[in-house]
């Protein structure tokens, strides 16, 4: 079997969402389409960003070269190809990495009759998920949200953006915690602190309130303020989602910054790195919990790596199911989501809403 296309599709649809200190944005997304000789053909999503339109010129005129004719069932092969012919030198994309590598394995799985996750090493068929919220809320919204997340899908845990300053955040937990007293809760702060005192001071907040764990207190790249702020936090300290590849996580690791890592299949390397970087923390006593936001591919390619490790918990986007622009939407049942088992991902895009949002 021979790769013999890649096609990028931009999606735009008519929302606009706002995560942390990022500016609002468009929802987007950029699909990846790779085709074969043998007419099976795999589908991958790169991660939300800014800047989708660079990507995809980025994987049309540079990595498409890249991958052409080969294997797709090399999926070590590719990836180092591509690591070693973008990464710095043509500053190389982590989700357009990503993205072909789970497209590649949409292909083996198809062409096996096998999903994903039992290729991978098969661990589990459900696991718990928490209700990740869109945005940041202020206490009455957000109890609201959680109101209805327990409703809809029966979750027992939710994650709250939090990152507002210490008096604002406390408020909107405390109001939380009292109307909910027995969920899981778990915060997200999107690097919103820059020193170590002012995160620790929202880390002891969080005990308070007892909070599941504390999410990307501070910006990612501060490994040294990351490290001093675990020795000393009462909850652990999550984050990972923005890295990619064995070598950014030794380094993560080394330096003790989590007690949970975060990487994501559609922006931190693929399948197989993720399997190497979730094996260096299992031996270093650190859980593995991947992030995932955005569309139902996101959500689908994750899913399949958490059910073949011993990930515990699924992080689940909480948006209406028609914004997972899937035929068959994703649902969490009495607060757990089961297993994909149709070959490869196991999802097939909403071709009515790919056709009505494509822009190029």
């Amino acid at each position: 079997m021979k790769i013999t296309e890649v096609n990028t599709h931009l999606l735009e649809l008519d929302f606009k969402i706002k995560i942390g200190s990022m500016p609002r944005f468009k929802a987007t997304g950029l699909y990846i389409n790779i085709k074969t000789d043998e007419d099976i053909d795999g589908w991958g999503l790169a991660h939300w960003n800014l800047s989708n339109a660079a990507q995809k010129q980025f994987i049309d005129e540079a990595l498409s070269r890249l991958i052409l004719n080969k294997d797709p069932f090399m999926t070590e092969d590719i990836y180092h190809t591509i690591y070693h012919s973008s990464n710095r030198i043509m500053f190389g994309i982590p989700q357009s990495t990503s993205a072909i590598q789970v497209a590649l394995w949409d292909i083996i799985g198809k062409a096996t009759g096998k999903p994903i996750y039992k290729l991978l090493g098969g661990m589990k068929n459900k696991v718990r998920a928490y209700a990740s919220m869109p945005r940041g809320y202020n206490e009455k919204a957000a109890s609201g949200a959680v109101e209805a997340a327990l409703d809809l899908g029966g979750f027992k845990a939710v994650k709250l953006r939090i990152g507002n300053g210490a008096k604002k955040d406390e408020k909107l937990l405390k109001t939380v915690r009292e109307s909910f007293p027995k969920i899981n809760i778990m915060v997200d702060a999107n690097s919103a602190y820059e020193t170590v005192p002012e995160a620790l001071e929202v880390a002891k907040i969080c005990e308070r309130y007892d909070i599941t764990w504390l999410e990307e207190p501070m910006p990612s790249d501060n490994l040294n303020g990351l490290s001093m702020l675990r020795e000393k936090s009462p909850v652990e300290i999550a984050g990972g989602e923005n890295d990619m590849g064995i070598f950014r996580f030794e380094d993560i690791l080394t330096k003790g910054c989590y007690d949970i890592i975060q990487p994501d299949v559609t922006r931190s390397g693929g399948y197989l790195q993720l399997k190497k970087i979730d094996a260096m923390a299992e031996v270093k006593g650190v859980r593995c919990i991947p992030h995932i936001f955005g569309f139902g591919h996101i959500l689908a390619a994750n899913l399949h790596y958490i059910m073949a490790t011993r990930c515990n918990w699924c992080e689940f986007p909480f948006i209406p199911d028609e914004y997972q622009l899937l035929e068959e939407p994703i649902k969490v049942e009495k607060g757990f989501v089961k297993a994909l088992e149709k070959p490869g991902l196991g999802v097939e895009i909403n071709k009515e809403m790919f056709k009505e949002n494509v822009i190029s």
